[in-house]
């Protein structure tokens, strides 16, 4: 798996299959485009605060587009976070029971991938009528004569994103219940 250090959890698993490796391709570009756009953002920030300082003028819309920006890039890089293993967990019971009931912590870890699975997939089904609400009725973020940008397409990112790490959560499930069969 991509990024995954080797631990004696991991040792002598199967390597990914196909899917696997598709997914993490494309969470991995999702992640490349998360933070080129945030290197977008910072020149726009830096932009905007030379042209208040230096020349009284701010960029228009700055504020909107960074408060936009956050949301989607966290959408973009979340599910590479958890399928690299580094996605903020609290792990310690299932860890304790790991090292004495392999089966039981598998099982547990399974459940919580499962929990994983269905909370990103109620997000993304929540969020998808609001993106094709926003598109249909053009809506817009900003000030109307200053500056307006489309809210659809964050939205949008915001399904893709939920979707991938639905996905993320899905695999980790799967490697979970192989875990669990195997007994270790």
């Amino acid at each position: 798996m991509a990024g995954r250090v080797p631990t004696e959890e991991t040792a002598g698993q199967d390597k990914p299959g196909r899917l696997a490796r598709l997914a993490d391709g494309v969470m991995a570009a999702a992640n490349v485009t998360a933070t080129a756009w945030i290197l977008v953002i910072m020149v726009l920030i830096l932009a905007d605060v030379l042209g208040r300082n230096l020349f009284l003028h701010p960029i228009a819309g700055v504020p909107e587009m960074v408060k936009f920006s956050i949301v989607g890039i966290v959408f973009l890089q979340i599910s590479h976070t958890h399928r690299r293993g580094e996605m903020i967990r609290s792990d310690g019971i299932l860890g304790l029971v790991s090292g004495r009931r392999p089966r039981l912590g598998a099982a547990m870890d399974l459940g919580a991938q499962l929990c994983g699975v269905a909370m990103s997939l109620a997000l993304a089904w929540a969020v998808w009528p609001k993106a094709t609400r926003a598109f249909r009725r053009d809506e817009m973020e900003g000030i109307a004569g200053h500056f307006q940008m489309p809210v659809w397409p964050f939205l949008v990112i915001v399904t893709f994103g939920s979707l991938l790490l639905a996905l993320s959560f899905a695999l980790e499930a799967a490697r979970a219940a192989k875990r669990m069969h195997r007994g270790h």
